[in-house]
């Protein structure tokens, strides 16, 4: 390939509109090149975890908190993420966002597609999106994880005075003393102000 390399790349920057024509199966009016180098910064994520599942299968779990506004947009830091997080670990990989605070992620759909010509997408990607806000506590509480209960004040608590004593009660049947006090501090940490105060 070293000794095509360089006359391909060549020729198709010389005939660049008809490379482009043929290759897009469409009429081109111009072409430019752009960079070749993609940008190698530093890309921060949220929090990333190789799983293993119940069944030995490994993946990538990768995990974002957005609250109402995202900058870029959520789905363009998704699709810069996802691609590094594959390459980086050639795992499986789900990638999820919770939205927290009221309005957070409305518009959010998780799916997306850049289109091409004649119907095709060339590039899609899709993550989970969980929008606590819209979610109901009584659906933490159901699926009966303790860990989990320590969100419960990011959720829609529609009895108060039901819910927060169930939530702290399972909370207290934790037998780790340790894991007991990091989920009610957690617990305290992420309920609204006015909740803290009751």
């Amino acid at each position: 390939m070293a000794a095509t390399d360089h006359p391909l790349k060549r020729l198709v920057s010389t005939f660049i509109t008809e490379f482009a024509s043929w290759l897009l199966s469409a009429p081109v009016r111009a072409a430019r090149p752009l960079n070749v180098e993609l940008p190698a910064d530093i890309l921060m994520t949220d929090q990333v975890f190789q799983v293993t599942l119940g069944d030995g299968r490994e993946l990538v779990l990768h995990i974002e908190f957005q609250g109402r506004r995202s900058q870029p947009p959520m789905q363009w830091r998704m699709l810069e993420y996802m691609p590094r997080l594959a390459v980086a670990y050639r795992l499986p990989l789900w990638s999820v966002v919770f939205y927290v605070g009221a309005g957070a992620g409305v518009d959010d759909t998780g799916h997306y597609t850049v289109s091409g010509p004649a119907d095709i997408a060339p590039l899609t990607w899709q993550y989970q999106v969980i929008r606590l806000w819209q979610m109901s506590a009584d659906e933490l509480l159901a699926l009966g994880q303790p860990a989990l209960l320590a969100l419960v004040g990011q959720t829609r608590v529609d009895r108060p005075a039901v819910v927060l004593p169930a939530v702290v009660a399972r909370l207290r049947a934790v037998t780790d003393t340790e894991a007991r006090g990091r989920l009610l501090t957690a617990l305290l940490a992420l309920l609204p102000v006015e909740e803290g105060r009751r």
